[in-house]
């Protein structure tokens, strides 16, 4: 995405210069991430956008790379890999998360004490297990270096090496309360931490583009590199167009679904742990305290469940037929283990509507439907426990990124919430990545403004309440004894 900002007073806007997809590649080693061709798609996007900033008169001024949470790498002091990332779906990190929590005193417990984040095979700190368990060697190599993947790509783009602060802080290896790396767990656990260098702060200039590659791209002079908040969901929360203050909550709906609040400091009590909530550090110092939640990936997996079969449906018919549906006729729990791996999924919801008594979805609209009305009470569910735990009732929920387009989900959790829903911009993650590298080069001042700008460039829709709240209520209850 290309952003421009300008104007009095500062608005932004967005302009796509390149798309594409990726997916992880099956090895005999586990699923890895094609990375030369992620650094291909990422160099064809800057030469693009540079392309479109300097025929809009505004020469590109930084760079900056967010990416989803957890994964990594790690680098010879030559820049050469010292292995493939592997993707966080990679079922080996279940067996390594186990082993980690065996050995650690206090187990689990002891571990959210430390670092505040949730129990997920996927956190960085079962993956490193996982990779010197397999190859310890690796990280005997003098000056190898770790590297979260949007800090490669950093590191590819400028030669600068550091670790930013909003993804170092979902990997399990932090300390909650110093934000720093948690050296003497990683001792207990007798797991390496000589690759770990220096964490920066979201906003952080790393560095001009390497000059080789600035003339390839055709970049004018001066192009710095700029961490946003690097992990994706930190810079989507940053871009809330949250204003005056109050009490809010943020729903980031994508495949994944974030929703929490900002709090000043951590919360690591038994009580946020059993949720599970976890202490993720967001853009200007905030705590991002919120929970996972299944997300869109459950559309996402019906729909190649039902291509498979021959059923091409694209988002927007099976949002329709969803709408078609009898309304709260199955509910299912989103966030369980078997809907979290990919195949098969209309024979898991209909495993889970079988052992809890309800009727089995038949049609592509009541599969659907029964995957967002569970959407929905989870989201009402997780507000009311975040309130519990947090003393703060959220009189308003701000929902962005992708999922905002789905405007029967958005109903629903109006519905369910019993609350108005305030909907943000789709590119919520673009948006905040490039206005947090605008407040590192000095443009702007602080989150304030930052959200000011995303406020007046963007415009913020209003779903309230329409459905029948007893009916919503007793969904609810219902809810809450399947999933308890």
């Amino acid at each position: 995405m290309l952003a421009v900002l300008g104007g009095a007073p500062l608005a932004v806007r967005l302009e796509e210069a390149h798309r594409f997809d990726h997916e992880p590649l099956d090895t005999p080693a586990g699923p890895v991430w094609d990375l030369t061709s992620l650094w291909r798609e990422v160099l064809t996007g800057v030469g693009r956008g540079a392309a479109m900033a300097a025929e809009l008169g505004a020469p590109l001024r930084s760079i900056g790379v967010d990416t989803w949470a957890v994964d990594w790498a790690l680098v010879d002091p030559a820049g050469e890999l010292l292995g493939l990332p592997h993707a966080y779906r990679d079922p080996a990190n279940a067996p390594a998360m186990q082993r980690v929590l065996d050995r650690l005193p206090g187990g689990f417990d002891a571990l959210y004490a430390r670092t505040g984040i949730q129990r997920q095979p996927f956190n960085t700190l079962f993956q490193l297990e996982r990779a010197y368990s397999a190859g310890p060697g690796r990280f005997a190599v003098p000056g190898a270096g770790f590297l979260m993947l949007p800090d490669l790509l950093h590191y590819w783009l400028c030669g600068a090496r550091s670790v930013e602060l909003t993804n170092a802080s979902s990997t399990a290896m932090l300390d909650a309360q110093t934000q720093d790396w948690d050296r003497d767990l990683l001792a207990t656990l007798g797991l390496p931490d000589g690759m770990l260098g220096p964490i920066t702060a979201p906003g952080a200039v790393l560095g001009p583009v390497r000059g080789s590659l600035a003339a390839e791209l055709g970049l004018p002079d001066g192009v710095r590199v700029v961490a946003p908040g690097t992990h994706d969901t930190a810079s989507a929360v940053a871009a809330v167009p949250a204003e005056g203050g109050g009490d809010w909550a943020y729903l980031s709906s994508g495949t994944w679904s974030l929703l929490g609040v900002e709090l000043d400091r951590p919360i690591t009590s038994p009580e946020a742990a059993a949720v599970p909530f976890t202490n993720e550090i967001g853009v200007g110092g905030k705590v991002r305290f919120l929970r996972n939640i299944a997300g869109l990936w459950l559309i996402q997996e019906l729909r190649r469940d039902l291509e498979r079969d021959g059923h091409a449906l694209d988002y927007a018919e099976l949002a329709a037929l969803a709408g078609e549906a009898p309304p709260l006729r199955t509910l299912v729990d989103p966030n369980t283990a078997d809907l979290a791996a990919p195949g098969d999924s209309r024979a898991k919801l209909c495993g889970q509507a079988e052992r809890t008594g309800q009727p089995l979805p038949e049609t592509p609209g009541q599969f659907a439907r029964c995957c967002l009305e569970s959407l929905a009470l989870s989201y009402a569910e997780t507000l009311d426990r975040l309130e519990s735990i947090t003393g703060r009732r959220a009189e308003v929920l701000y929902l962005v990124g992708g999922g905002v387009n789905n405007t029967l989900l958005n109903q629903l959790t109006a519905d369910a919430a019993h609350r108005p829903v305030r909907i943000g911009p789709s590119e919520a993650t673009a948006l905040g990545n490039a206005l947090v590298q605008a407040a590192g080069l000095g443009l702007i001042s602080d989150l304030s403004e930052l959200r000011a700008i995303v406020a007046r460039s963007q415009p913020v829709a209003t779903v309230r309440p329409t459905g029948d709240r007893s009916a919503w209520d007793g969904a609810r209850r219902r809810f809450s004894e399947l999933i308890n």
